[in-house]
């Protein structure tokens, strides 16, 4: 019975001194049991470590060694290796989210007796940081009954702490009597351990502890040592403490070695208190890390308690301390991989030799594995990857939002993007995931565009579908009927999938009914089939890690159910308890790793105990951001609180934020001595490529102590950089670099270095990589420049015919190669549930469409219908578009408050419409003879051909298009005239200057087609053209000015069409007879006194001006049409003289990357020429040279 401490720097090799210890007690007690306890979190390792030095003192080799008298455990291990028989270890375990639903059934029990916790207890993580809380208690050895005792002397200290305790102290006592004899906590295991081994003989039995010098003792572990110095043969304790035994008055909360020294205190008076002999301390004195790090253990002892100036020294080896700059977190990992990487293939480093370090692993988690991956390097991270991300877990989750929020979208493509829940096709099977995946994503765009929810997903009748396009009839075609059937597929999974169990959930009686429900449903819709597909997957790809993931999650949530049946089964059950309570499961559980036994670099955190067996250690993000970590731990009972707390002897809990802060510079010490060889520190300068950091104050006292020079490293490198090592690497992450070096020699105009070119020759003659480096090597050249079509892609996208409207036309002369993004490869933008320009456009014209079609067939004259008249007419007709099933544009308008008040908005505006019809038909004879009149649409309805232009090589374009409206007046004794008007929901003009560069040429295609069609639209051969007109469909707004005259006039002269009209005499005479020199009240013209037309109102033509026109636009339809057979699709953006853009409100710019600053990308100037005559003299030239005038 004996107590002894193996003390020393960390720079000391403990492990040897307690070896050797061990070896000569085993020699003299051959027949003992020694057991070598050691942190959970690096047991394995240790095992096979201490297993290997055994070997080496035996002078055997480890394959062929064998020890049964040694056991190398963590203190758990230690309890199932006495206690595994024992009624007490038999009692079922409860993990974390156990235990948090005991605290929760406890809370609901005394909800009307607490305080303070009654109104958290729905906050979430509430329930885990008070269970957390509860367990910390327990391993202080801190029990209800005392807990209550210390509120009972404090009371009125604080109201708040008053509260707090009181609470606690009733939940912690309801806890222990639901666990009392039912379950186990690993957080009960010590104390059973110690109340079993009181009755154990331990005689001899020999306990060695090693690594526990970061962490204190709890008291658990401390009252678990007491029975084993009073039992066992001999207790061992290694800690890393400087020289001298620490006494009450020698510890000092500054000094480095505060922590070790408290637990050395401890255990020393506990020893004396049992009179149990304390042997001499045994000095570690083998060194482990070279001469170099050995002088930064000095130094930081020293600086540390800064009670004593250090004089700078310089290190002996330039290698073994570094610090390296780099300009990002990505910039930094790569270094640390490359050297790694040229460490082992060039100085015969094994991959296990290197350790990498920093204080939160989290903000490296999205780097890390790829650069490694990319260097070729095994890792073995041994931060532990939680499940709460697994698709398991989301579908659960949506499951259960879907039945609280009832169908919304998001919670339904949460759900089924899991792909755990697959439609059965009709054999019984699962459909395929990629045809499902088709599906899904189908499904997903039409209901983001019809904006379906709730009750839609439940309907019986199947969701119509048809393509919604502007220039189309809208008509139902075998393709839609196929997408159709793909979007009901998922919408009938979903109705006759979900409800059934939502339903059965709502009857369950208890949890445990409803337990059994969720994994009935789970099991019956494929989930478990289809985790184990995906686990057999994985197998088959060799991706071992990944394979066990499924099945580990299953496990977990069904111990997870197996542990809220057991506790709250037998209780009414409400769901959005059982889902909080399911994820704070998931939420605390991790995924089981292999342990690092294999020849990998191990990825670890500074703040968890390492094994200190490594050559090289990089500390990576050594920034003053988190070296020291300034981050404190949320818990229940603060800072505040515990120092208030007077606890009995014995009993203690974990240590202040303040104190575990002061403890950062003894926990980066301990970092700093796991490496024998080398330290090297690497710190990002940018985070996120936005704030800036700074190097952490630590890395900068050792760097100013030993005259260290940082070394910067870019995160890509230089042409001319001679040194190109730190560049260097695997192939593919070589190559990377290798185009880094290309493209700045490109750019800056610079040679790449030797070096680099070596490194091009030797990747571009390796078989494996040649195409790659010279595809990647070729990009340097890259220019953004689209490459004209080959004949057989111009086949494949547009075969022998463009059939277009005039306006995609129009489009390709604003930017071709976004008509070719558009138009040939028809790349669209997801249609969202919203109500778009063109949805609103569609609105106007199908009511105005309808009132004049209606007029014309029960010949109404709009003129001589009152107001009120009138309005029931619109009404009727808007009703009636609205209304139309076949109008599935429509239905956002009933979706919410608002829409429906835009829709009454929208039939404000077709009553004010057709107002302005009403009164302008007052002023004019000119009539509507026919709207909505198609033009090369195959299967519409008394329509006209299209405009047919045959082209060279057989190639043909066809115009398509529809034409609002097409207006006729017959004058008497002379000629009828025909013209036609476009609606438009913003201002418009014809403008030739926007015709002469093909940005403009609806008004005249649709002129061209009525000259070519007159036979079929008059009963008149020698009819005449009148012109192409715009009316603005607008409310208009008045001003002061307006009213003083009166207020019909003010509102024709704000409805005027505006465009192109015919210089004829008669047509201009008779379009309104009764004005006089005044301006035109429905039409833009105007007269002088003297009887001409007055300039600058309106665009007047003469008809050859105009027959000049057409032919215009005939011949830059064929332009257009012969361009895009001839594979052209320049970048080419147009920019208008107003500053306007074609790249303004493209979709495509991501993929354009247009940028007007590359020599290569430039807009395309449109002149700004007003001068009428100066434009249709320079189309006359044009149709000239090309034999056309």
């Amino acid at each position: 019975m004996s107590l002894q401490f193996i003390i020393g720097p960390a720079s000391m090799d403990h492990q040897a001194e307690l070896l050797n210890a061990l070896t000569a007690s085993l020699k003299a007690h051959p027949d003992d049991q020694f057991y070598y306890l050691v942190p959970n979190h690096i047991k394995f390792e240790s095992e096979v470590q201490i297993l290997d030095r055994l070997a080496q003192q035996a002078g055997k080799d480890l394959t062929g060694y064998a020890q049964s008298a040694v056991q190398v455990l963590s203190l758990t291990r230690l309890a199932w290796f006495f206690m595994k028989n024992t009624p007490q270890y038999q009692l079922p375990r409860v993990s974390e989210a156990g235990l948090n639903m005991l605290v929760y059934q406890s809370i609901i029990d005394h909800r009307s007796e607490l305080k303070l916790f009654a109104g958290e207890a729905d906050r979430p993580g509430f329930i885990t940081m008070l269970t957390r809380q509860l367990m910390e208690l327990k391993t202080g050895q801190v029990s209800a009954f005392d807990l209550g005792k210390v509120a009972e002397n404090i009371i009125g200290t604080s109201a708040d702490l008053d509260a707090k305790l009181h609470d606690l102290v009733l939940i912690y006592d309801s806890f222990d009597a639901a666990m009392a004899n039912k379950y186990v906590a690993n957080t009960d295991l010590l104390n059973q351990l110690s109340d079993y081994l009181e009755d154990t003989d331990l005689s001899h039995a020999h306990f060695y502890f090693d690594g526990f010098s970061q962490t204190q003792f709890s008291a658990q572990e401390m009252a678990l040592l007491k029975t084993l110095m009073q039992g066992a043969s001999e207790v061992k304790v290694a800690l890393t403490v400087d020289h001298g035994t620490p006494t009450p008055e020698t510890i000092n909360e500054q000094s480095i070695f505060f922590q070790p020294s408290r637990t050395y205190l401890r255990l020393y008076q506990t020893a004396r208190g049992l009179n149990v002999p304390v042997m001499t301390d045994v000095i570690a004195k083998q060194p482990r890390v070279g001469a170099d790090l050995q002088h930064l253990e000095t130094y930081w002892q020293k600086s540390a308690t800064g009670l004593s100036r250090t004089q700078p020294e310089t290190v002996s080896d330039p290698q073994a301390i570094q610090i390296i700059q780099a300009d990002n977190r990505y910039a930094e990992v790569a270094r640390v991989a490359a050297t790694i990487r040229q460490l082992v293939a060039e100085k015969g480093y094994r991959y296990r030799d290197f350790l990498i370090l920093t204080r939160h692993l989290d903000k490296y988690q999205n780097v890390l594995g790829p650069i490694m991956n990319a260097q070729e390097i095994p890792y073995f991270s041994d931060v532990s990857q939680s499940m709460a991300d697994h698709p398991l877990v989301e579908l659960i989750t949506s499951l259960f939002e879907i039945k609280r929020r009832h169908y919304q979208y998001a919670d339904l493509m949460r759900l089924l993007k899991t792909e755990l829940m697959l439609p059965k096709d009709e054999t019984g099977e699962p459909v395929a995931v990629l045809k499902f995946r088709d599906a899904l994503f189908k499904t997903e765009n039409w209901v983001l565009k019809m904006g379906y929810q709730g009750n839609k997903w439940l309907q019986k009748e199947d969701w119509p579908y048809a393509r919604l396009q502007t220039d189309d009839l809208g008509t139902q075609t075998s393709a839609d009927d196929t997408v159709g059937q793909q979007i009901n597929m998922i919408r009938h999974f979903v109705r006759d999938t979900l409800p059934p169990f939502f339903k059965q959930l709502d009857n369950a009686k208890n949890g445990r009914e409803a337990a059994q429900i969720l994994v009935r449903f789970l099991t019956n819709a494929g989930v478990v089939d289809q985790l184990m597909a995906w686990r057999d997957q994985a197998i088959d790809a060799g991706d071992l890690v990944t394979a066990g993931q499924p099945e580990q999650t299953w496990n977990t949530f069904c111990d997870l159910l197996d542990e809220y049946v057991t506790i709250l089964g037998d209780r009414q059950f409400v769901a959005d308890d059982f889902l909080a309570l399911l994820l704070a499961g998931f939420e605390g559980a991790d995924y089981s790793q292999i342990p690092s036994t294999l020849d990998q670099v191990s990825i670890s955190e500074s703040g968890i105990i390492q094994m200190n067996n490594r050559k090289i250690t990089f500390m990576i993000g050594a920034t003053d951001k988190v070296m020291p970590d300034n981050t404190l731990p949320s818990r229940l009972l603060s800072d505040q609180d515990r120092q208030q707390l007077v606890l009995p002897e014995g009993e203690y809990l974990g240590d202040t934020g303040v104190m575990t802060l002061q403890g950062e510079p003894y926990l980066n010490y301990l970092a700093f001595m796991t490496p024998s060889e080398r330290l090297i520190f690497t710190y990002p300068l940018s985070e996120d490529g936005e704030s800036q950091n700074q190097i952490s104050p630590y890395v900068a006292q050792i760097k100013q102590h030993f005259n260290l020079t940082v070394q910067t490293h870019a995160a890509t490198p230089k042409a001319d950089d001679k040194t190109i090592q730190p560049y260097l690497g695997a192939k593919r992450a070589t190559l990377r670099h290798l185009v880094q070096a290309a493209n700045d020699s490109r750019e800056n105009q610079r040679s790449l270095s030797l070096n680099w070119q070596y490194v091009y020759h030797v990747l571009d003659t390796d078989t494996a990589e040649h195409d790659l480096t010279e595809k990647l090597m070729g990009s340097i050249a890259y220019r953004n420049q689209p490459v004209q079509l080959t004949p057989d892609i111009v086949d494949g996208l547009y075969s022998t015919t463009i059939n277009s409207s005039i306006s995609k036309l129009e489009e390709f002369y604003q930017n071709q190669y976004a008509y070719f993004l558009k138009y040939g490869l028809r790349l669209q933008e997801r249609d969202a549930f919203e109500l778009s320009p063109a949805n609103t456009g569609e609105f106007f014209h199908a009511s105005l469409d309808m009132l004049m079609k209606r007029v014309n067939a029960e010949h109404i004259d709009l003129t001589a219908l009152d107001e009120r008249q009138l309005t029931q007419l619109v009404d009727e007709i808007t009703t009636a578009v609205l209304d139309d099933p076949l109008n599935l544009q429509y239905a956002i308008l009933n979706s919410s408050h608002r829409m429906q008040y835009i829709k009454r908005q929208l039939i404000a505006l077709v009553q004010q419409t057709a107002r302005a019809f009403h009164e302008q038909g007052k002023f004019t004879p000119m009539r509507a003879k026919q709207t909505e009149v198609m033009f090369g649409h195959i299967g519409a309805e008394n329509g006209l051909p299209a405009l047919k232009f045959d082209l060279p090589n057989e190639k043909k374009v066809q115009v398509r298009g529809k034409i609002d409206r097409i207006d006729t007046m017959k004058v008497e004794n002379s000629n009828q005239y025909v013209g036609v008007v476009d609606y438009k929901s913003s201002a418009h003009k014809v403008d030739l200057n926007d015709i002469y560069h093909g940005i403009a040429m609806q008004m005249m295609t649709y002129l061209d087609v009525v000259q070519r069609n007159m036979a079929l639209l008059t009963d008149d051969p020698d009819a005449e053209l009148a012109g192409a007109l715009y009316l603005h469909l607008k409310n208009p707004t008045l001003t002061p000015n307006d009213l003083k005259t009166d207020i019909m006039s003010a509102m024709l002269s704000k409805e005027q069409y505006k465009g192109l009209l015919v210089n004829d005499d008669d047509l201009l005479r008779n379009l309104e007879p009764e004005r006089d020199t005044n301006p035109a009240s429905v039409y833009p013209y105007a007269y002088t006194k003297s009887g001409s037309l007055k300039k600058n109102v309106g665009t007047i033509v003469t008809a050859d001006e105009l027959k000049d026109l057409l032919s215009f636009t005939e011949l830059k339809i064929t332009d257009a049409a012969n361009a895009i057979f001839a594979g052209q699709l320049d970048l080419n953006p147009v920019k208008y003289p107003n500053g306007r853009t074609a790249m303004q409100y493209s979709p495509y710019k991501a993929i354009m990357q247009f940028d007007p600053m590359l020599p290569e990308n430039d807009f395309r100037m449109l002149t700004a020429d007003r001068d009428k005559q100066v434009i249709l003299q320079r189309m006359q030239e044009e149709l000239k040279n090309r034999g056309l005038h």
